[in-house]
């Protein structure tokens, strides 16, 4: 028998982010461990799904119009090749200088350089900062003001680390594209992402480590293993937009705001976070991969 676990925000020490603590208190490492995925999460999956893109279109463009472009930030003052807007935010964020619809774009603790992963030295401690992704538990005012929350309330797990994600290729130099953008997220028992393109050109390339480059189309949604490195890159300098909806959940922990907890739910332990995906389980109308 799974033993359901439950964990208060407000009694998790602060030296700890939440997740870091959820993971030394229960065995969520081995149950994924032990778990076999029925497909390879080591390719890029095309979703299979009956999804509107045209009303996710609209919504996103609705939220942008109102609440315009967040530079990424860092510890130069951020830039304008990468932004947008952060659809979830932590109403006890350590920064209170960030705009709330920006708290997942970036840190100004860190340099350029140090978003690859985990990059935390600059941090005492990382909770409540850019870091701690399970604190990221409420949509922002981009979404819940706009056509997004008719679109994003229909996801059936709770939201962590996400955001309405644009690269403006004019201000990625030449020298700087044959690398741009290598980085890794989060295990997918931590936070199950899923990809949806908004707005895109061709010139745009998406890359999985060890993988030739692809473009990925209007129409699609996609998911992967986010812990393996990937990237995407513009392959001109000419003026060029692509936003994508990049939707991160907790896959095996529920979020509870009237008692403020994170609860362990149904599927922990006992289905893959990509099998959820695929099955049903975080939206009705993603059933399979193409």
């Amino acid at each position: 028998m799974t033993s359901i676990y439950k964990f208060y925000l407000q009694d998790i020490p602060d030296t700890y982010s939440i997740w870091s603590w959820i993971k030394e208190h229960t065995d969520v490492v081995e149950k994924f461990n032990q778990l076999t995925c029925s497909v390879d999460t080591s390719k890029l999956l095309r979703l299979k799904h009956s999804i509107d893109i045209n009303e996710v279109q609209e919504a996103c463009k609705d939220a942008i119009e109102k609440f315009g472009f967040n530079n990424w930030q860092n510890n130069t003052g951020g830039g304008n090749a990468y932004g947008g807007l952060s659809l979830v935010y932590n109403p006890d964020y350590v920064d209170k200088t960030i705009d709330i619809n920006a708290h997942t774009l970036g840190t100004k603790q860190n340099s350029p350089t140090q978003f690859f992963y985990g990059r935390t030295e600059n941090f005492k401690s990382i909770r409540d900062t850019y870091f701690d992704s399970y604190s990221f538990r409420f949509y922002s005012p981009c979404v819940t003001e706009s056509k997004l929350n008719n679109v994003l309330k229909n996801f059936k797990r709770s939201p962590i680390r996400s955001r309405l994600a644009t690269i403006q290729s004019e201000f990625v130099p030449e020298p700087y594209r044959a690398k741009f953008g290598w980085h890794k997220d989060e295990p997918v028992f931590e936070n199950l992402r899923i990809n949806i393109p908004i707005a895109t050109d061709d010139t745009y390339l998406f890359q999985l480590d060890k993988e030739s480059p692809v473009h990925l189309d209007i129409g699609d949604m996609y998911s992967w293993d986010t812990h393996l490195s990937h990237r995407v890159f513009p392959t001109t300098s000419e003026q060029k937009t692509r936003t994508h909806l990049v939707l991160g959940f907790s896959p095996w922990f529920d979020y509870n705001a009237e008692d403020n907890s994170f609860t362990s739910n149904e599927f922990y332990g006992k289905m893959h976070p990509i099998d959820m995906l695929i099955s049903g389980h975080v939206h009705d109308k993603i059933t399979g991969i193409l």
